[in-house]
């Protein structure tokens, strides 16, 4: 996957960081609800990521050709080697980081930094591009998780 990372500046989290050792399960438990909704509803949810985009004609005769869920299709049979990368995202919380990843051996390939160009070209999209463009919905998403947690801690 990508080798960056991005960092999400939340207006009061300085605030709940010194309060820290007061409530530290309740912030950091609702800081990795923040980062598991961003990635399932935020990031995941995009298609040509865990949907996969339309088919196009690499899933089409004549051979080789893809068959999704099975894997290459060749003039004499499939060869069985689909991993069913759709399945296969998963999401690592651990305080206030979530990583992203996505166990297919070939996902670097459809989704990361090393995308084939073939791929953008029918629909499938790089993991670090989403996140990128989604920027303004994923700090909506921790700054709401912020506020709820100011507010239930009544600070």
């Amino acid at each position: 996957m990508a080798e960056g990372a991005i960092r999400i500046e939340v207006k009061g989290l300085d605030e709940l960081l010194a309060k820290f050792d007061k409530f530290p399960k309740q912030i950091a438990g609702n800081m990795s609800q923040a980062g598991h909704e961003v990635a399932n509803r935020v990031i995941l949810n995009t298609e040509g990521l865990k949907s996969y985009p339309p088919a196009s004609e690499g899933n089409r005769e004549p051979a080789p050709y893809w068959i999704r869920g099975r894997g290459l299709e060749t003039d004499s049979g499939n060869l069985n080697n689909s991993e069913r990368m759709g399945t296969r995202w998963t999401t690592k919380r651990v305080g206030f980081s979530t990583t992203i990843g996505n166990s297919a051996s070939y996902a670097k390939w459809v989704h990361g930094d090393d995308q084939a160009k073939a791929m953008a070209r029918h629909g499938w999209k790089k993991i670090f591009e989403v996140a990128k463009d989604k920027l303004s919905q994923i700090q909506k998403v921790y700054q709401a998780w912020v506020d709820k947690t100011i507010r239930d801690i009544g600070l």
